[in-house]
């Protein structure tokens, strides 16, 4: 039997979850959490973690429950944001390079130590005394622990005075840096600046140990930098991929719904059920267990409705039950009703295609132009005439669209429809589709980046992801459900 719940604000975030984890109550954050293996290849003994993956896919959340975990152990962790490390970037792309590592490794060890006093003894350190840090990094363990240990009388929290006691007799300390590109434009600069940054942490964590990185890097930015800087090789071996299926991502949303009510589902148990019984079981308590509109999704389990639009990044299947709350909420209904869920659709699509233009337009400036110049003409007889595209198909749509639009990326690197075409791909607003006797078959950027290649054909077609559609034609929203093809 369904619930019956009043969708206003408050109750739908306690019961969906916040979409981004930094605001989020530790103690209700940690009783949806979902714990899978990128969880337990971030939080091991490893010197160097690189959690990699797109905008929205979770890469904060990891962190933030890594660093609980890390204070529920008693381990002695900090967590450095970007203002921490203002300072430390080069501002002149060209110059020795090894000479901007060394610059990074005194700027990261010195903001370290900074916020590990100040967090632990609320008290600062004397600047005089940070400086030469990065001239023997095996002199900056004992010199924090001496820090801590002439403070250790005025820390109050009893956690925190273990945390300090277990580092002080030699346990490692974690640091986390999230956020790192924020404000990242992918010009030359910001490039030799994220990779001196990996250079000087597996510096750091290679001459002491016991000092250990945790950090977030969107796929763009890792791309780009891995193909722009031949020693970053030698971090590859680092790298935590982000990678979610269908099926976990559902498993997500019916953690945090099961959790709410109380049921006493384990995450083991969830994840052994059949995605459409998760339908019936637990995500019908909010909303109809199958889809009562138009189109391919007619009749259909509701979870296909929800994973053909998440583009695999759980943020997006919570700001969708969100949205549809706020319907319901607005129709005064006691469960989410497929019209709900239905007529939030435009104002989702719209977001999300704000937001690939939002963090790439420092790339390419004018990508406004390039995604709304998919916008359908009145001549296409069907949605999938619109949305699908053959390679030479795609590459024809995007001459037309170059000759209108002033397309150049901020790099300088020549803008050809190739070049865009990669481009798309690699920000996800188009996946790589085969059909086969088998059924579709789907890749992305993160799973084959070489797909787009502008040197070779690898014979698939191009799709327009489901999310962005709504806002591409907004008043024809039965011709897009038609067009659309259920993801099982």
């Amino acid at each position: 039997m369904p619930a019956i719940i009043n969708f206003d604000d408050a109750t739908t975030e306690k019961l969906f979850g916040a979409d981004d984890a930094e605001n989020e109550r530790d103690e209700r954050f940690k009783e949806y959490f979902y714990y899978n293996k990128i969880f337990d290849n971030l939080n091991n003994d490893l010197p160097v973690r690189l959690l990699v993956g797109h905008k929205g896919i979770g890469k904060s959340a990891l962190l933030k429950r890594a660093y609980l975990s890390d204070r529920e152990d008693k381990r002695l962790a900090v967590r450095l944001q970007p203002s921490d490390i203002l300072g430390v970037k080069g501002d002149a792309p060209l110059g020795d390079f090894n000479i901007l590592i060394e610059r990074w490794k005194g700027g990261l060890l010195a903001a370290i130590a900074t916020k590990v006093v100040q967090e632990f003894a609320n008290d600062a350190i004397d600047r005089a005394q940070l400086s030469g840090l990065s001239a023997k990094v095996a002199s900056f363990i004992p010199f924090v622990a001496s820090q801590l240990t002439q403070r250790v009388k005025s820390i109050v929290d009893a956690t925190d005075g273990e945390i300090v006691r277990g580092f002080a007799t030699g346990g490692p300390i974690n640091i986390y840096i999230d956020d790192i590109d924020r404000g990242w434009s992918a010009s030359e600069l910001d490039i030799r600046n994220i990779s001196a940054l990996l250079n000087a942490v597996r510096d750091i964590s290679g001459s002491e140990q016991r000092i250990r990185f945790r950090i977030a890097l969107r796929t763009d930015v890792y791309y780009l930098v891995r193909t722009s800087d031949e020693s970053t090789d030698k971090i590859e071996r680092h790298v935590v991929w982000m990678n979610w299926t269908s099926h976990e991502i559902l498993c997500v949303i019916a953690k945090r719904i099961t959790t709410y009510f109380g049921d006493k589902f384990t995450q083991e148990q969830l994840f052994a059920m059949p995605q459409v019984e998760i339908s019936s079981r637990i995500l019908s308590k909010v909303i109809e267990p199958r889809f009562q509109g138009n189109g391919h999704w007619s009749n259909r389990p509701i979870h296909n409705v929800l994973t053909s639009l998440s583009r695999r990044r759980p943020r997006d299947m919570v700001k969708l039950m969100h949205g549809a709350a706020r319907k319901a909420y607005g129709s005064g209904h006691a469960i989410i009703s497929s019209k709900d869920l239905e007529s939030s659709f435009e104002a989702y699509s719209g977001e999300r295609l704000q937001d690939i233009i939002n963090e790439f337009r420092t790339e390419l400036p004018n990508i406004e132009r390039l995604v709304l110049g998919f916008k359908p003409s009145r001549r296409a007889r069907k949605a999938s005439d619109s949305y699908l595209f053959a390679t030479d198909a795609l590459v024809t749509k995007l001459k037309t669209i170059a000759q209108n639009s002033a397309l150049q990326f901020k790099s300088g690197r020549l803008v050809t429809p190739r070049g865009l075409i990669q481009f798309l791909y690699k920000i996800e607003f188009i996946t790589a589709r085969m059909d086969s006797d088998a059924g579709i078959q789907r890749r992305h950027f993160d799973q084959n980046r070489f797909l787009a290649s502008e040197i070779a054909e690898f014979g698939y077609d191009w799709e327009i992801h489901p999310a962005y559609r709504w806002a591409l034609q907004p008043h024809d929203v039965h011709r897009i459900l038609d067009g659309v093809a259920a993801s099982d």
